[in-house]
């Protein structure tokens, strides 16, 4: 998993993964670089660059420390189901995606409710819950609530992935780190496009390796393929883009999910423009996430600690100036992204189908302020399911006319920028790229040398009250510390 590099590779260098279910960074055509996560594959990125190296020794410390950490809680992922799970990449033959009235939705409500009942429902069906308390067996092994504890809001940190073994471990792995940091909320995997089999097995894994030894709050939730890029007018499929499983996917569990869903029936928008119909819980807060985040520290929806959260020079006095730092209706949060503003270069009214689609209105200066967002995404679930609304309508109509990488994180903007929902934007809930701006660094930089091998190597995974870390790594890049690397794609 660590491996040797070439000697004359010194130092600490990243660059960009080209695989399949990698993460890279590409030039967007406006200068800005734009940093993407794999929710469940990526496209190559002919692009390469190579961060400069940290100047720092703190920083080459603590990388170094936490890809350690990294590997050797990764081992623990070894537990692998059998090889016939490799093949859970597809659908059931009775589920499809159809387009009607110029979105994707799904077709036959009661193969879309059976998906969405993953391991809850198993659980739900020996023992009585409600969602302000967890069963006995899991307070002793888990006391963590699900509640943010400066709100009471109930959160739920999500990721998409598919249903294929690399993104298996990687699963395990943000459990792992989610129990370790005692992250309150529900955690969910939201794996798209098993097959029957696959999700069968993958059902009962959970069950066993994670929900009963970890915490019943940590769910799996199941969800058709959606990854086929699709002719608008034949419905022809003419090849896979796999990110579309992120809007989609979020969308299926926000409406499907036991957790969630409607007042009434929660049939989603067979009927209508479901966006506007009334949620169950529409105060919940959403963080949407990639599974290959490592979590160093609870994400929560308040952001009021300026001890924790670092904010760019050019959104500082927003930050200050804002009322209260709390995610609520209307006021979500994002990590910077360096994706620019070159979606503003696209045919909005296309993409949007709305002559007078506010997106149209925001100019560069705003733009670049408010919405160059990636993940973690945090929004409450009122706004996060009319974003996901949003976002799945225009992601397939962004990836025509840019068909690339980075067209369904270009998408969300749009659909932020459409629905007049501007993000106040931090730096500190990632690291990932060495020697990029808008990242969480300078509280790396700022642990003292002689403290950071112990501090990053500490039972507490690091200690956030005596240093502040950022959120989570971000380990979409290739890490290298003197002759040993270490990229994601090293891992069995």
């Amino acid at each position: 998993m660590l491996r040797r590099k070439n000697p004359s590779d010194g130092g600490i260098n990243r660059k960009s993964n080209n695989g399949n279910n990698g993460k890279s960074s590409r030039n967007n055509g406006d200068g800005a670089r734009g940093r993407r996560s794999s929710g469940d594959g990526s496209k190559h990125n002919h692009n390469h660059h190579r961060s400069t190296v940290p100047k720092s020794l703190i920083g080459m410390l603590i990388i170094g420390c936490g890809i350690l950490l990294l590997v050797l809680i990764s081992r623990l992922g070894t537990m692998r189901r059998t090889s016939s799970s490799e093949s859970g990449i597809g659908i059931g033959t009775d589920t499809s995606i159809v387009k009607n009235e110029n979105n994707l939705r799904i077709n036959g409500y009661s193969k879309a409710k059976e998906l969405s009942i993953g391991v809850a429902d198993e659980q739900k069906k020996k023992t009585k819950k409600s969602r302000t308390t967890t069963t006995t067996t899991s307070s002793q092994l888990d006391p963590v609530g699900i509640t943010s504890p400066a709100t009471n809001a109930t959160l739920h940190i999500v990721f998409s992935t598919d249903c294929g073994s690399f993104q298996h471990w990687q699963s395990y792995l943000f459990f792992h780190a989610a129990l370790k940091v005692r992250q309150p909320g529900y955690v969910t995997r939201i794996a798209s496009g098993c097959s029957d089999e696959g999700l069968k097995e993958e059902r009962e894994w959970h069950r066993q390796h994670i929900q009963s030894v970890m915490s019943d709050r940590f769910r799996i939730h199941f969800t058709p393929h959606f990854s086929g890029v699709k002719d608008e007018e034949t419905g022809e499929v003419k090849g896979d883009y796999k990110f579309f499983n992120k809007p989609f996917g979020l969308k299926h569990f926000l409406e499907y999910n036991e957790l969630l869903g409607f007042v009434d029936d929660g049939r989603g928008d067979v009927d209508g423009d479901s966006s506007e119909r009334e949620m169950k819980h529409p105060n919940d807060v959403i963080i949407l996430t990639d599974p290959d985040f490592l979590l160093l520290r609870p994400i929560t929806d308040d952001f009021s600690n300026e001890r924790e959260t670092l904010v760019g020079p050019r959104r500082k006095s927003i930050y200050e100036n804002k009322q209260s730092h709390i995610v609520s209706h209307g006021n979500p949060y994002a990590q910077t992204y360096g994706l620019g503003t070159q979606w503003r270069k696209f045919d909005l009214d296309a993409i949007t189908g709305d002559p007078s689609s506010p997106a149209k209105d925001v100019d560069q200066p705003t733009g670049g302020i408010y919405y160059p967002a990636g993940p973690p995404y945090l929004a409450t679930a009122r706004d996060m399911y009319r974003i996901a609304v949003a976002w799945s309508d225009f992601a397939p109509r962004v990836h025509k006319q840019y068909p690339h990488l980075l067209a369904e994180m270009y998408a969300y903007c749009i659909a932020a920028a459409h629905l007049e929902l501007p993000h106040m934007l931090i730096d500190s809930l990632m690291v990932s790229s060495a020697g990029v701006g808008g990242e969480g660094w300078k509280f790396v930089k700022d642990i003292p040398a002689g403290e950071v091998c112990e501090f990053a190597a500490s039972s507490s995974n690091p200690n956030h009250g005596v240093h502040p870390v950022p959120s989570v790594i971000h380990y979409c890049q290739h890490y290298a510390v003197d002759r040993y690397s270490w990229g994601k794609r090293r891992v069995p």
